[in-house]
């Protein structure tokens, strides 16, 4: 394979990696590579393959084998750095995007996976830094907006914080949903609007609290929600009319809905959230009184006080690992007398050596916590003396039905736990890791 071939070649793959056809690009990748084993861009483009396929391990080993040939590309150095973030090589990837500026200071996804990357961090000085550098360059940059967003309001900028994430609408992370022909929604009154979910049941739950004041302004709402929680909307707002099709492409309730405006649930706050005092922080969800009488009956019959816990939470993207508590750093909790412990994890650890080696007991309910209907997990929620957990679906759940909560906030948390008190939820508490989580869980003061 002479040199025009090889770049007639590389034309080819670039052209499918471009469409994500990774199936037809890797046969043309493995030929190119028997020829030219050492070939910088090939090594390269096999390594975004991996890396969009959730081979991080295996794009990192190829990025670091690209720069080996090419240590003077700044997009070679940018993929280096996108790998390391996904391994959880934080120090890494921040170098690696700040040698990919050196070499091209107007590379605009450095800039923008860099802030990424301190967002992840909790660094929000040097996130809104590096957003505004990708948006300098770029401002149609969507990613670096949602950055940027988040530096804002973990800081309390309600304002620049809803605009900046109104505009991040549409990107990777923010599906935007349409119905017809229906606009944005502008906050113009009288509008027949629907409201439709996005990203998880948790952040759901946390911007329906807006859900009200949508109702206070407009003629008609329809809420478009997850599935799970269209009973506890339906019951927890009756004003609007709320259907559970968001994963429907073509809801058949939208024919004669005679809709005219649309809004994700997490723009909502742009319009009612614009200041702290803004945030009533009372409870806004209603559990099932009769599923509730089930749990009240039950945990009577226990005697003592019953407390939720949740050990562990979240996805890869949203820092499982500083999420994630292991049964021993709850044992000052676990020994306390006269209560009760129930998981509240979706996904229930097996607790029964650890329960029998240390003398206690963690009652676990996987009908409730794992249904597919979320009131009943919300109906057990409402029943608690308390919950105490990591950031999950279930503590804003028990937020928003004004339980008491304990939140326990990892060294790396989320902007909305970067404020305390949380304006969210009156009834939480937020309580941030100092140390180990054994150390700060044997600090934690809770009755």
């Amino acid at each position: 394979m002479d040199k025009d071939e090889l770049v007639k070649c590389q034309k080819a793959i670039h052209e499918l990696v471009e469409h994500n056809d990774f199936e037809n690009a890797l046969p043309v990748i493995y030929s190119v590579l028997e020829y030219h084993p050492n070939d910088a861009l090939t090594l390269h483009m096999l390594g975004f393959i991996w890396l969009q396929s959730g081979k991080e391990a295996f794009a990192y080993q190829m990025f670091r084998r690209a720069l080996q040939e090419n240590t003077k590309s700044h997009q070679v150095w940018t993929s280096v750095g996108r790998a390391a973030y996904e391994l959880g090589q934080f120090k890494e990837a921040i170098n690696c995007f700040v040698e990919a500026v050196r070499i091209n200071p107007e590379y605009v996804l450095a800039y923008s996976n860099m802030s990424a990357t301190l967002v992840h961090l909790s660094d929000w000085d040097g996130a809104q830094k590096a957003a505004e550098m990708a948006l300098e360059l770029d401002p149609s940059d969507l990613n670096a907006r949602m950055n940027l967003s988040h530096c804002y309001l973990a800081q309390g900028h309600w304002k620049a914080g809803w605009e900046a994430w109104g505009l991040s609408l549409g990107g990777k992370f923010r599906k935007e949903w349409t119905y017809g022909d229906e606009p944005r929604w502008n906050g113009e009154k009288g509008r027949r609007l629907v409201v439709y979910g996005e990203q998880g049941v948790g952040d759901e739950m946390s911007y329906a609290s807006c859900i009200p004041d949508a109702i206070s302004c407009c003629e008609k709402v329809f809420v478009d929600c997850d599935p799970k929680l269209e009973g506890l909307f339906r019951r927890s707002f009756p004003g609007a009319i709320v259907h559970g099709t968001r994963r429907d492409d073509s809801p058949d309730w939208v024919q004669n809905a005679d809709i005219n405006a649309r809004c994700a649930i997490g723009g909502l706050p742009e319009f009612f959230r614009l200041k702290t005092e803004d945030f009533p922080g009372t409870p806004y969800l209603v559990a099932d009184p009769e599923r509730r009488l089930m749990w009240k009956s039950l945990f009577d019959a226990w005697g003592g006080k019953t407390v939720g816990i949740c050990t562990r939470g979240g996805i890869k993207r949203t820092n499982e690992t500083g999420r994630d508590i292991g049964f021993n750093a709850w044992l000052p909790i676990l020994h306390r007398k006269g209560y009760n412990f129930v998981s509240l994890d979706y996904k229930a650890r097996d607790t029964q050596f650890f329960e029998e080696l240390h003398g206690v007991k963690i009652h676990k309910f996987p009908f409730a916590t794992e249904s597919s209907d979320y009131d009943d997990v919300a109906a057990l929620i409402a029943e608690l003396h308390c919950v105490i957990g990591v950031n999950t679906a279930a503590l804003h759940c028990a937020g928003a039905l004004g339980v008491p909560t304990i939140a326990l906030i990892p060294e790396h948390m989320q902007w909305r736990y970067a404020i305390d008190p949380m304006p969210w939820y009156k009834s939480m508490k937020l309580w941030y890791q100092k140390g180990s989580w054994e150390h700060t869980l044997n600090a934690l003061q809770w009755d």
